[in-house]
C-alpha cells in the first residue's frame, strides 16, 4: 500500500517513540512496523519543509522578504546546419539560423532560518524507513529540497512520463485554486494587503494589521501546505493520503474540509484515512 502521510502524522509513524502517553501504542507500533517492513511504501510532501519547515510565526516575515533577481543571457545565433537533425527536420527545409535568448529567474530568501533539530530528526526517521519525499507543483522562484544523489525525492520519471507528471500537477492544483482554495488564499490575501499596485503580493505577507490577519495569514500557509500536497498525491497516483486534519481550523474553507475531501474522492479517486483508519486495514 502507498500511503501519503500529512505532517500532522508523519511523526506518529515514523517515530512512536515520541509519544509514549499516547493511547493509540498498538496503532502506531503496527503502522511504524508495516513502514519498516514494506507493507506500506510512505511518502509526504516537500512542502512540510519549504513551508511548514519555517516556523508559524517566522512563515510570513520569510516570504515577505522573497528577492528575485534576472538576469539575462547572450543571444546565440544556431545555423540549420548545426542543429540535431531531429529538430531540423521538424521545422523542414530551407535556409535558416536559429535564434535562442533567455532570462533566468532566482529567488532568495535571506530571512529563511535553517531548518529546526526536531524537522531534521523527522527527516532522517523517514529516510531510514525509506519514506520518500513528493515533489512540489513547479512554481516560478520555488523553494526545494537539494537532492543530487536522488535519495530523498520519489522519481517523476523523464520525458514523457515527466511532462504527464507536471500535466497532472498543475491541472489539479488549478483545479484547486479555482476553488479559493489552495495556494489561491495566501496570494489573494497577499494582494488585499499589499500597499499599492506596483507592490508584489509576497511582500505584503507581513502587513497584517491586527492578531485576526495574522492568524488569517498563518491558516493560509499551512492551506497552500495542504494543496501542493495533495495535487502531488494525485499527480503521483499514490494509494491512501492519511491525515488527521478535517480543515476545522478553516471551517468550511479549506482543501481538507469533508466538502473538499469528498471532491477531491469523487473528481480524483483520493483515498482519505486518519491514523485509525490505516492501522484498521493492516493485520
Amino acid at each position: 500500500m502507498r500511503v501519503t502521510f500529512d505532517t500532522n502524522v508523519l511523526d506518529l509513524a515514523c517515530r512512536p517513540e515520541r509519544f509514549p502517553k499516547d493511547p493509540r501504542q498498538a496503532e502506531l507500533a503496527k503502522v511504524h512496523s508495516a513502514l519498516k517492513g514494506g507493507a506500506i511504501e510512505g511518502f509526504y510532501s516537500v512542502t512540510m519543509l519549504t513551508v511548514e519547515g519555517i516556523m508559524k510565526k517566522d512563515r510570513a516575515a520569510v516570504f515577505a522578504g522573497t528577492t528575485v533577481t534576472s538576469t539575462a543571457h547572450p543571444t546565440e545565433m544556431t545555423k540549420r546546419s548545426d542543429l540535431p537533425k531531429e529538430l531540423a527536420d521538424m521545422l523542414g527545409d530551407g535556409d535558416f539560423d536559429v535564434i535562442t535568448t533567455g532570462v533566468t529567474l532566482q529567488a532568495g530568501q535571506p530571512q529563511r532560518p535553517p531548518l529546526h533539530p526536531e524537522v531534521v530528526a523527522r527527516i532522517q526517521a523517514a529516510k531510514a524507513l525509506g519514506v520518500r519525499v513528493l515533489h512540489d507543483v513547479p512554481r516560478i522562484g520555488a523553494f526545494g529540497l537539494t537532492d543530487p544523489t536522488g535519495e530523498y525525492y520519489l522519481d517523476r520519471g523523464e520525458g514523457a512520463a515527466l511532462s504527464a507528471w507536471i500535466d497532472s500537477a498543475f491541472a489539479v492544483s488549478r483545479e484547486i485554486e479555482a476553488r479559493g482554495l489552495g495556494f489561491s488564499q495566501l496570494c489573494t490575501l497577499g494582494v488585499s494587503l499589499a500597499s499599492g499596485p506596483d507592490a508584489t503580493w509576497f511582500a505584503a505577507l507581513d502587513k497584517a494589521a491586527d492578531v485576526h490577519q495574522r492568524r488569517q495569514v498563518e491558516r493560509a500557509f499551512a492551506e497552500w501546505a495542504d494543496g501542493d500536497s495533495l495535487a502531488a498525491h494525485i499527480a503521483y497516483g499514490i494509494d491512501v493520503f492519511c491525515s488527521a486534519d478535517v480543515g476545522r481550523s478553516n471551517a468550511t474553507n479549506s482543501v481538507l474540509d469533508p466538502a473538499n475531501r469528498a471532491w477531491l474522492s469523487n473528481s480524483y479517486g483520493v483515498r482519505f484515512m486518519t491514523f485509525e483508519d490505516l492501522a484498521a486495514t493492516l493485520p
